[in-house]
């Protein structure tokens, strides 16, 4: 056999092989793709039309009878109303500044107790710290001093004014005696003024004595009731007028402070309803009136400062804080005259989740819809809703957030069973 047919032959052979092995691998391909493609086809429009179904079964929640009486669910009619103006800004805790003291030595001395720490309660007269004072003793020793004086000088009055109504002695010396009586009762007076701008009542200058009475310990008191927010004193440290040593705060009432536009400032007002929430409590209202709006613009923010008076129930507001403020416009009647009523629910018939808000409308009975909402403003604990319900539907304000778990189980369970 030749060089040349064996070439051939093993050619032949060979192209035989490789068909025999690739038609068959390609032919079951072809199949399986076609079959995959057909089959996701059916299975796309029916996941499609699945999830469809799903989507719209989910926005009705029908709850079983026995849980309608264990839970309660309140709803309320959606009505048209006009909503009256309302500003919703940011602003800042601080101490009532009527209500704050910073206490300080009236005079220079070093601190030999220290009664009072931060957090404290404190009473108006209350102790706060004693100090050891060399000008208050100097002062007490001058006090005893012009007391004598005093004492000496109307004995000696005393004296010559007996002396005159016998005839004894000279009018020229009664007059000397009168007027050294009324210089002494003057320094008598000037040392006592000075005893008790350090702080001394009027029983401890009178109980002075030479032989006991004497001392150079001072109290500083407190001058009103309230807590003790800053202290700034310890034990053996030397302390004067120069510097607050304690700070006390009455923190029954609080302040707000906010900047308002030049924009939105014919809608605030002094005593305007002002409604105040903080991050720390979510869930509490504070009710509150605005009680200071100046008079001056600053250039730079173009903005007005306005202060918020606002009473602390439980004391939960806490000075630098920030919190958030709604103030409603009670003054804006004419604007109101002119404007369209709107349809408006609570606020707390509002609910949110990752694709916006919405709200759940009764049908009937067991029966709940979940409604997306648009909203507008809001005034006075309504909101005003754009689109997505009507008027005089039934809207839940109360037991929202049982509805709102139904609804999230039966988005879940066709996952679980798949």
């Amino acid at each position: 056999m030749s060089l040349r047919y064996w070439t051939g032959f093993r050619l032949i052979v060979l192209s035989s092989f490789i068909a025999l092995v690739l038609l068959p691998a390609a032919g079951c391909g072809g199949r399986s793709s076609g079959a995959a493609d057909h089959g996701d086809e059916e299975h796309g429009e029916h996941g499609a039309e699945g999830h469809d179904e799903h989507s719209e079964e989910t926005d009705v929640i029908e709850l079983q009878p026995d849980m309608l009486d264990r839970v309660t669910i309140r709803t309320v009619a959606v009505e048209r109303r006009l909503l009256l103006p309302e500003l919703v800004t940011t602003g800042r805790v601080g101490f009532d500044e009527n209500r704050l003291a910073h206490v300080a030595p009236r005079i220079p001395g070093r601190v030999d107790a220290v009664r009072a720490d931060l957090g404290d309660d404190v009473t108006a007269g209350q102790v706060l710290a004693v100090l050891d004072s060399i000008e208050l003793g100097m002062a007490q020793a001058a006090f005893l001093e012009a007391r004598a004086q005093e004492e000496l000088a109307r004995r000696n009055l005393e004296r010559e004014e007996g002396l005159r109504a016998e005839n004894i002695s000279s009018e020229r010396d009664l007059l000397t005696a009168r007027a050294t009586h009324e210089e002494a009762t003057a320094r008598l007076r000037a040392a006592r003024e000075t005893l008790r701008l350090y702080g001394l009542s009027d029983a401890e200058i009178e109980a002075l004595r030479f032989d006991g009475g004497l001392t150079s310990l001072l109290a500083v008191r407190a001058p009103m009731r309230g807590r003790v927010v800053e202290k700034h004193v310890t034990t053996g440290e030397l302390v004067g007028p120069q510097a607050p040593i304690f700070t006390i705060a009455d923190l029954d009432m609080m302040w707000i402070w906010i900047d308002i536009y030049e924009r939105d400032l014919r809608h605030v007002h002094n005593e305007d309803l002002v409604e105040v929430t903080v991050d720390a409590y979510p869930d509490d209202t504070f009710s509150a009136k605005v009680a200071y709006v100046s008079d001056q613009v600053d250039t730079d923010t173009r903005t007005v400062r306005a202060r918020i008076d606002v009473r602390n129930e439980g004391r939960k507001l806490r000075a630098g804080m920030f919190a958030r403020v709604r103030i409603t416009d009670p003054h804006a009647t004419r604007e109101a005259e002119h404007a369209e009523p709107v349809l408006v629910i609570p606020r707390s018939a509002v609910q949110r989740d990752d694709e916006g808000p919405l709200v759940f409308v009764r049908e009937q009975g067991t029966r709940f819809e979940r409604r997306r909402v648009d909203l507008g403003t809001t005034s006075g604990g309504l909101v005003a809703v754009l689109s997505g319900v009507e008027e005089g539907e039934q809207v839940v304000i109360e037991g929202a957030f049982l509805l709102k778990s139904e609804a999230s189980k039966d988005e879940l369970e066709p996952e679980h069973g798949h």
